[in-house]
């Protein structure tokens, strides 16, 4: 029997949490203040704690950092309301082991313990002995299950010092995912430097990037550094590093096998002190597959992969960002816009986002610069005539094609069983099917990918017989 501490000033959830683990074998102690917590901490040393993060006489996160100092050992699960992406990897530095946004499902909290209690060797050394820099707030924006999963892997990369891929179409935000990494780890007084592997020529991309001795080349009248030597102790982000180039790709791969370089023109060897970020909108998998991408460097960049969801793909999303870049413009524009129609959040939440949050930004600020009014409405929005990415099937034939089968279901039996379980198993098993086969049967990619746990993939996988 394990015992369980449910830190929550909010009685019933106190009270249903104890009749759960009570049911679940456990024994479950509770707390709705931090000094009630912090005294069954001391006198009980419970193996896993779930803590809120707003309680009413103490701060989540302050009473955190106190448990985790008094009991390393227990595995701490915090839990909000409010999840915001400063709050997250806040939690995850101070050494969380897991990050529930509320209302959760009782069966996400019976996989957690399940982790924990077979996993418990490594619970010990999270977050230990790590400095914890300030979160910068101003960054990423969005409270989906997905975007709860990028913050809490950010959370831990900024106490892991090691390379990181970033993967998603263009304009999701890779770079700002890469830029967060750095702001909140021990590097961020150093400087973050960016690469756009695509936009610069092939001819001059390595001498960008490594410098150049004098004498190199035509021109080349005095020693270049370059961007890995400018990125110091710091960070260097290699965005769009699928066109890297075949003799660039073995550079690279030194870099990251030997951490260190020659400039061009040169044969001493240049130390590399930086951490690489790198960043694409290809399927590098398929890249490897194809030959045009080294599998040795595929294998080095892909140790840690962040894969950013497109904006259709978390829709829920949307309203949270039409906020932040209204803000964000009002205060650069001297404005006071509301707000937008409820018509033009209905297009929005209908069309596709070729052009992702980058496009939904670009529509945000042309709307504010042609409109003098507070509520912004659908005359100062354009849309682009293509509303899904070449091979994408719009929601709204996935709703008509859900009615055709509804129809089909009542016409063969007016009274279908389960009707229900029926077709949500139908769609369920085609999008777990759809994902193991992207990710090439990898299920630690493809439950990253529909943003649930691999215990919870694989007993979805064992249900629909795949």
């Amino acid at each position: 029997m394990s015992k369980i501490l449910v830190v929550d000033d909010e009685q019933m959830i106190r009270l249903a949490f104890a009749e759960f683990l009570k049911d679940e074998g456990h024994s479950a102690l509770l707390a709705e203040d931090g000094e009630s917590a912090l005294e069954q901490v001391r006198v009980h040393k419970p193996e896993i704690i779930f803590l809120d993060y707003r309680l009413s006489t103490r701060d989540g996160l302050e009473l955190l950092a106190e448990i985790r100092n008094l009991l390393p050992t227990a595995a701490v699960i915090f839990m909000t309301a409010f999840g915001t992406m400063d709050v997250t990897i806040r939690a995850m530095q101070l050494g969380a082991y897991e990050y529930l946004t509320k209302p959760f499902d009782l069966a996400k909290v019976r996989d957690i313990i399940h982790r924990i209690l077979t996993g418990r060797n490594t619970i010990a050394s999270l977050g230990q002995g790590q400095s914890l820099p300030a979160v910068s707030l101003d960054q990423m924006v969005g409270r989906s299950a997905s975007m709860q999963e990028i913050y809490k892997m950010i959370g831990l990369l900024t106490t892991q010092d090691v390379t990181v891929l970033v993967t998603g179409e263009s304009g999701v935000g890779k770079e700002l995912v890469a830029r967060a990494i750095h702001d909140n780890s021990p590097r961020r007084l150093e400087p973050f430097v960016a690469v756009n592997c695509g936009a610069v020529p092939e001819n001059l991309l390595e001498s960008e990037m490594f410098g150049y001795e004098q004498g190199a080349f035509t021109g080349a009248g005095a020693r270049k550094m370059g961007k890995f030597e400018a990125a110091g102790h710091g960070s260097i982000f290699l965005d769009e590093i699928g066109e890297l180039q075949p003799s660039l790709q073995v550079k690279l791969l030194r870099v990251l096998q030997e951490k260190s370089f020659e400039r061009v023109g040169g044969n001493s060897p240049v130390p590399v002190q930086a951490r690489i970020i790198a960043a694409t909108n290809k399927e590098l998998h398929a890249e490897m597959l194809a030959g045009r991408f080294r599998k040795d460097l595929f294998y080095r960049l892909y140790l840690v992969h962040i894969n950013i969801p497109a904006l259709r793909e978390r829709r829920e999303d949307i309203p949270l960002l039409v906020d932040h870049f209204i803000s964000r413009f009002n205060r650069e524009q001297s404005r006071k816009v509301c707000g937008v129609a409820a018509s033009v959040m209905q297009a929005f939440q209908g069309y596709s986002w070729p052009g992702n949050v980058r496009e939904l930004e670009n529509q945000i600020k042309r709307a504010m610069v042609l409109s003098r009014d507070d509520i912004l409405i659908d005359e100062y929005f354009e849309f682009s005539s293509q509303t899904q990415p070449s091979g994408q099937i719009s929601a709204s034939s996935l709703v008509d094609a859900s009615r055709q089968l509804f129809a089909s279901l009542l016409k063969a039996d007016a009274n279908p069983p389960l009707l229900m379980e029926y077709m949500v198993g139908i769609v369920e098993k085609t999008i777990i099917d759809e994902a193991l086969r992207v990710c090439n049967g990898n299920q630690v990619h493809a439950a990253q990918m529909l943003g649930i746990h691999r215990s919870t993939l694989r007993q979805k996988m064992k249900n629909h017989g795949l």
